[in-house]
């Protein structure tokens, strides 16, 4: 909590204007940030929450070896990100870490992004936006809901910076439901 409230005052000091600059905080999608809240043995599914930031957490759903997330929002507004239907069908599972972009709007961290990785499987369902390895995901956070607007090669050099520009560049529309082909 601290690292966050320091993080808060020293973008604020930074940049002072109602829109201060876009920082990285990071957040764990395992272990002890984390509590299970629904799991059902025989099927094995499962859902945990997981502490996010300025207010916000995640879902993460586990089914059938696919996973998605779920923003809820301070008013617990949740806000299903589908990476079943968006990203890949096959088989994922989310990475250690989630990196939150935010900025600091009248003293409060305000998440702008969500970016995600997801570990895919060798019997993965190839399909044109998939391929197994590592897939990075954006999600643009907005006040009025959320959404996928990128994945790309978690791999390259460039994944992280290639992912945040996406998360922030207004002419990215949400991803749409993924399609076999």
């Amino acid at each position: 909590m601290f690292r966050y409230c320091f993080l808060a005052g020293a973008l604020a000091l930074a940049c002072p204007s109602a829109h201060s600059a876009v920082a990285s905080i990071y957040t764990d999608l395992h272990g002890k940030a984390c509590k299970t809240i629904e799991f059902d043995p025989q099927t094995r599914i499962s859902t945990r929450r997981c502490v996010g930031v300025g207010g916000y957490s995640l879902l993460v759903h586990e089914a059938n070896a696919q996973t998605s997330i779920d923003i809820i929002t301070p008013d617990r507004t949740v806000l299903p990100l589908e990476y079943w239907e968006v990203v890949t069908p096959g088989l994922a599972h989310v990475g250690r870490k989630a990196e939150w972009r935010v900025t600091v709007r009248n003293g409060k961290l305000v998440p702008q992004a969500l970016l995600v990785r997801l570990n895919t499987g060798h019997e993965q369902l190839l399909g044109p936006r998939v391929a197994p390895g590592a897939i990075i995901t954006a999600a643009r956070i907005a006040p009025d809901g959320a959404c996928v607007v990128y994945q790309g090669d978690a791999a390259t050099r460039s994944a992280d910076d290639k992912a945040r520009a996406a998360a922030v560049d207004p002419r990215r529309k949400c991803l749409g439901v993924f399609s076999e082909q």
